[in-house]
């Protein structure tokens, strides 16, 4: 008997071992998540990477929120409300457990003991368990990645909560339900709430004043190691935010370290919004990255953005066209299916007009798209839809403190319906399949009280922003390409400007393409490289002149070359605008070779980025795209030598994160393959000869 309890603990232990040495971000995790009732009573949802575990008597309370991939350490030191709101000036925990313990950290044998029920919370009434709901329909396409899952695989869980006894009897008509979704092989959660008034009166006033709210221990907060990230679904500045503060509980401990985070909407006045039939909240991610390497968050983050907004790892080839006129939008549709590019955007000052009714004009633009699909070719346009936009009196955003017209219109009034009728109406009849947007630019408020979307100034962003989140959905639904100039990614968004800065593309060419260089070294920890554009002025924008521009394109085919290297080497879409894409057999051949090398080695260039050496215009500077799924190639890497002179040197190159540990064949260039042995830390010592002004590349299986 002994002995059979020593196998199977000896057995235990081992798989514990086995799973905690699993590396989320290389191998493959094939456990899927589970919920279940634990003996103690509790409910517990966990994917093996993490789990939430949830109260269920005397009410419903999380008290557990665990790393198991890392640290195997809980990210809590005190029990909170699910949620806060407040209905009609009454403020409502949602969720009725006080733990009546100190919160610097979590004595669980004292929170068993003593925990009592708040009567004046929402109370737990039920829940309900199944598959994760898509925000919006999604059909992968423009040579998107196979491996995705959408809606992602994972569980749903749904938690209603009713109405406190001594609630006023329009309250008792409101049931808050508590969104969790956790997903396969990431250690992620998501929440959201919805609120729904069954009473169908809408007299009800609401506001969310936390959507979550976590007391974590000091290793998981910014003023720790930042072991956790919260993010929620709307582009910053639209009126919701993530507050990490200190917490003020009474009941913490002289000279602890209280750290909490609160998710809010937060402006300058208080958001308060009709409760008619159902409202709901932003979301919020919640991602466990357990570490405080740079690179290590950068890559959890991307593999977030990768579950949840699938679409942005759509990255065509396009060119932002400067002419609108037929014949001059034809010949150059002639040298993209020549050279390989992919989409064609009618640029801003090009005359393209999305809302334009006139027949005419929509019959030339038919025509025109119609012989740009034939050529295979889709085309997109830009519309200037918010800022600096002159619409109608009744449509334009009111300032509260002026009570005269901001200089840009609502996205709360008729001004919305008129859009999105103009836009689809439009698409439809062209066969318009993308479109660039400029604005909607979300976060301020309006005060109009006639508008059709909204009441009055406190609840004009809460309704701007779902309508915003709705024009983005509609259009990702129809499989239309978006750039946007804000994040609107969770809501069907596919690109925006990466470090984009006018002044910038006035500079010379040399400095431009440095300066583009350094920036997407620096913004690809923050997104992955397929979600923002840089820009390439061929011809002059704003200024700079002949110095900025790049026609003649003969004249400056190595500016050139370096443009199309750098930006199609590291997987990142630039707004080559111009009126042509080459000159000259010469500007055509060099067209044409990079992007048949992006379009050969695209699956790996639209994967992450991991940074080797950031350019400092002094000596190489070099990233490298990562796979480590691939059967095949599972690294490349770009190295620049942006100097006068030829370099030898020797660029350590570390291979972690292409899954590899023993050998690594690495050809250059497609060359002769030559086995590496990795190094104890996974790098290998690539030997580097360039010239000046060099580039090569590297593949790694």
């Amino acid at each position: 008997m002994k002995l059979s309890n020593y196998w199977i603990w000896s057995l235990l232990l081992l798989l514990i071992k086995i799973v905690s040495t699993r590396d989320w971000l290389v191998d493959k995790i094939i456990d899927i998540t589970t919920i279940k009732i634990t003996p103690l009573g509790t409910l517990l949802l966990s994917n093996t990477l993490i789990s939430r575990e949830f109260l269920l008597d005397p009410d419903f309370a999380t008290i557990d929120f665990r790393d198991l991939h890392t640290t195997n350490s809980s990210l809590l030191r005190c029990v909170k409300p699910e949620a806060i709101i407040t209905l009609d000036g009454i403020e409502y925990n949602i969720g009725g457990v006080i733990p009546n313990t100190q919160c610097a950290y979590f004595n669980r044998t004292e929170f068993w003991r003593t925990k009592t029920l708040d009567t004046r919370a929402f109370h737990f009434s039920t829940y309900e368990i199944g598959l994760p709901k898509a925000p919006f329909a999604y059909t992968p396409k423009r040579f998107a990645p196979s491996d995705i899952q959408w809606p992602p695989k994972g569980i749903h869980l749904s938690v209603y909560f009713k109405a406190p006894y001594y609630a006023p009897l329009s309250h008792k008509y409101v049931t808050v339900v508590v969104n969790y979704e956790m997903y396969d092989g990431i250690p992620l959660i998501a929440k959201w709430l919805d609120v729904i008034d069954t009473s169908g009166r809408g007299d009800i006033d609401l506001s969310f004043n936390s959507v979550e709210i976590l007391a974590v221990n000091q290793p998981w907060s910014p003023f720790g190691h930042s072991w956790l990230y919260v993010e929620d679904d709307q582009p910053p500045g639209h009126g919701t935010n993530v507050l990490w503060t200190y917490d003020i509980e009474i009941n913490t401990i002289p000279g602890s370290f209280p750290p909490l985070v609160n998710c809010t909407y937060q402006i300058d006045h208080p958001i308060v919004v009709p409760l008619v039939t159902q409202l709901t909240s932003f979301r919020i991610h919640e991602l466990v990255i357990s570490s405080s390497d740079e690179e290590r968050q950068a890559l959890s983050k991307h593999r977030l953005i990768r579950l949840l907004a699938p679409h942005t790892q759509e990255n065509p080839i396009f060119f932002h066209m400067i002419n609108g006129s037929s014949p001059a939008f034809r010949a150059v549709i002639d040298q993209m299916a020549e050279v390989g590019f992919e989409m064609l955007i009618y640029s801003f000052g090009s005359g393209f007009n999305m809302e334009s009714d006139d027949e005419k004009y929509i019959e030339q633009i038919t025509s025109d798209i119609a012989y740009a699909n034939s050529k295979g070719i889709e085309v997109g346009g830009y519309d200037l839809i918010a800022l600096t936009r002159q619409v109608r009196s009744d449509w334009m955003a009111i300032d509260p403190n002026t009570g005269k017209p901001r200089d840009s219109a609502c996205f709360a009034s008729d001004w919305y319906d008129y859009l999105l009728n103009r836009t689809l109406t439009f698409m439809d009849r062209t066969g318009l399949i993308m479109v660039e947007t400029d604005g909607p630019y979300g976060g301020y408020s309006c005060a109009a009280t006639n508008h059709t979307h909204h009441r009055n100034n406190d609840d004009s962003v809460y309704r701007q922003n779902i309508l915003q989140g709705k024009y983005y959905k509609i259009l990702r639904e129809r499989s239309v390409y978006i750039n946007q100039p804000d994040y609107y990614f969770y809501e069907g968004g596919s690109k925006t400007g990466m470090g984009y800065n006018e002044e910038q593309y006035s500079l010379p060419r040399w400095m431009d393409i440095s300066v583009s260089r350094q920036g997407m070294f620096d913004d690809t920890y923050q997104r992955i490289p397929t979600m923002g554009w840089m820009f390439v002025p061929l011809t002059v924008y704003h200024g700079g002149g002949a110095a900025a521009q790049f026609e003649p394109l003969v004249e400056h085919q190595i500016e050139y070359e370096w443009a199309l290297a750098q930006y199609l080497g590291a997987g990142v879409a630039a707004c080559y605008r111009g009126f042509r894409l080459y000159d000259t057999d010469e500007t055509k051949a060099l067209v044409t070779k990079w992007v048949n090398f992006y379009k050969k080695y695209r699956s790996i260039l639209i994967r992450d980025i991991i940074h080797i050496r950031r350019a400092d215009m002094q000596s190489i500077d070099s990233y490298m795209h990562v796979d480590p799924y691939s059967n095949d190639i599972k690294g490349l890497v770009m190295v620049f030598n942006p100097t006068s002179d030829s370099i030898e040197t020797i660029l350590p190159a570390p291979l972690y994160y292409t899954g590899l540990s023993d050998i690594a064949q690495v050809s250059e260039q497609e060359n002769t393959w030559i086995n590496y042995t990795l190094a104890r830390d996974y790098h290998i010592d690539l030997p580097i000869t360039l010239p000046a002004l060099g580039i090569t590349w590297f593949l790694i299986k």
